[in-house]
C-alpha cells in the first residue's frame, strides 16, 4: 500500500521527467531549428507553412527523441529526485522515523517502471507507425525522392536496383531486377520496370515486390523450376510481374538504421526470415539490447543511489559528480559492449547483456556504502 509520501516521490518523479524532457528537447529543437532553418524554408511557401512543416517534423522526432534520451533522463531523474530530497532535508526526518533508506526505492522503482512502460509504447505502437518519416534524412524526406541502395535478396539471389526510391507513395522508380541463373532463369535476365511497390504478404498471397510496365513480359521469360515459383503473372495484364521476396521497401536505404525503427514482432519475423541472412547479428543485438533495456535502466537508477545517499560524504554536489562520473563510465561500457557486439568480437546476445551483468555487480557493491 503507498503512503501519501510514497505518492509525493512518485508525482516528483514524473513532474522532473516531464520537465527534463521538455528542457532538452526544446534546447534539440531550438540548436537543429536554426541551423537549417534555410532548409525548412527551401520547402515553405509561407511563414505559416514553414510553422506547420517545422511543428511536423519536430513531433515526430520527439518520439524517436524519446526513445534515444528516455532512458538516460529516467537515471538522472532519480538523482534529481533523491538531491532534492537531501538539498531540502527531506531524507532525515524519514531516517529519524525508522524508516529505511531502502524503503524509498519503491516509489522510486514503480516510477521508473511507468516511464519505462511509457517508452515501451512509444518504440512498439508509435514508431513503427512513423518509421516511413523517420528513417529518411530530413532533406530527402521534404523532397520525397531518395537515393537507392542496392541489394541482393540472400533468399533468392534476386539484385534489386532502381533510378531513386519514392517515398510518398513508396516505390522504387524505374526498377531493375536482375535475375541470377541458374537458379531463377535459364541465363542471367534483367527485367527493368517503370516502378515496384512492395506488397505485405496477405492470407492469400506472400510478400514480394509488384512490378508494373516491366520491359519483359513473363511468357518471355526463361525461368527455372524455382524461378516460376518466385516470380508469377498477373492475369489480364501482361506487364506486370509479381516477385515473391521478404526484403521489403526499408532495406533499400538507411538500412543500418532501420532496425531500431521495427516493432518487436517485426525484429523476431525478421530474424526467422531468410532474406535477412546477412542482418541478423545487427538485428539480434537490437533485439536482445531491446528486451534488456528496462532492467539496464532500473539497475543503474539503482546504481546512483547509493552513490548520492553515501554514508560518509564530502557533500551533495561531490555526490552528484561520483554518480555522474560512475554512470559515464557505464554508458561506455555499453557502447563499447554494442560495438564488440557489431563487429562480431563477441556474440551479439552477449554485447546486449554485458552492461546488465556489470551494473547488477556495481549494485550489489555499493549496497553497504547507502546511509541507513
Amino acid at each position: 500500500m503507498t503512503t501519501i509520501f510514497d505518492r509525493y516521490l512518485i508525482f516528483r518523479y514524473l513532474q522532473v521527467f516531464a520537465i527534463l524532457y521538455v528542457s532538452v528537447f526544446g534546447l534539440f529543437v531550438v540548436i537543429d531549428g536554426f541551423s537549417n532553418l534555410d532548409e525548412f524554408q527551401d520547402h515553405a511557401k509561407s511563414a505559416v507553412d514553414l510553422l506547420i512543416l517545422m511543428g511536423s517534423y519536430y513531433a515526430n522526432q520527439s518520439t524517436l527523441f524519446l526513445d534515444m534520451c528516455g532512458p538516460i533522463l529516467t537515471v538522472v531523474d532519480a538523482m534529481v529526485v533523491f538531491a532534492l530530497l537531501v538539498r531540502h532535508s527531506e531524507l532525515h526526518p524519514i531516517l529519524a522515523a525508522g524508516v529505511p533508506a531502502w524503503r524509498l526505492l519503491v516509489p522510486i522503482t514503480l516510477s521508473t517502471a511507468l516511464v519505462n512502460g511509457l517508452m515501451c509504447v512509444n518504440q512498439e505502437l508509435i514508431i513503427p507507425r512513423l518509421a516511413g518519416v523517420l528513417a529518411p534524412g530530413r532533406d530527402d524526406l521534404f523532397k520525397g525522392v531518395i537515393q537507392i541502395e542496392p541489394l541482393t535478396d540472400p533468399s533468392t539471389g534476386i539484385y534489386i536496383d532502381g533510378q531513386e526510391l519514392s517515398l510518398n507513395p513508396q516505390m522504387i522508380k524505374n526498377a531493375e531486377f536482375v535475375l541470377p541463373a541458374p537458379e531463377i532463369a535459364q541465363t542471367p535476365t534483367s527485367i527493368k520496370a517503370g516502378q515496384a511497390v512492395y506488397l505485405e504478404a496477405t492470407e492469400n498471397r506472400p510478400a514480394g515486390w509488384l512490378l508494373s510496365n516491366v520491359d519483359k513480359p513473363f511468357a518471355k521469360l526463361a525461368l527455372s523450376t524455382e524461378g516460376l515459383q518466385k516470380l508469377h503473372a498477373i492475369e489480364g495484364d501482361s506487364r506486370q510481374i509479381f516477385i515473391v521476396s521478404d526484403l521489403p521497401f526499408d532495406q533499400l536505404f538507411n538500412r543500418l538504421q532501420s532496425s531500431k525503427l521495427l516493432s518487436t514482432s517485426e525484429l523476431v519475423y525478421r530474424l526467422r526470415s531468410p532474406a535477412f541472412g546477412q542482418s541478423t547479428a545487427r538485428l539480434s543485438q537490437t533485439l536482445h539490447a531491446r528486451l534488456v533495456r528496462p532492467l539496464a535502466n532500473l539497475l543503474a537508477m539503482l546504481v546512483s543511489i547509493p552513490l548520492i545517499l553515501r554514508k560518509e560524504s564530502r557533500g551533495l554536489i561531490a555526490n552528484m559528480a561520483i554518480a555522474s562520473g560512475v554512470l559515464g563510465v557505464l554508458f561506455g561500457l555499453s557502447e563499447a559492449a554494442t560495438f564488440c557486439g557489431q563487429s562480431g568480437m563477441v556474440w551479439p546476445e552477449i554485447a546486449a547483456w554485458i552492461p546488465v551483468i556489470v551494473t547488477g555487480m556495481l549494485f550489489a557493491w555499493l549496497t553497504p556504502y547507502m546511509q541507513t
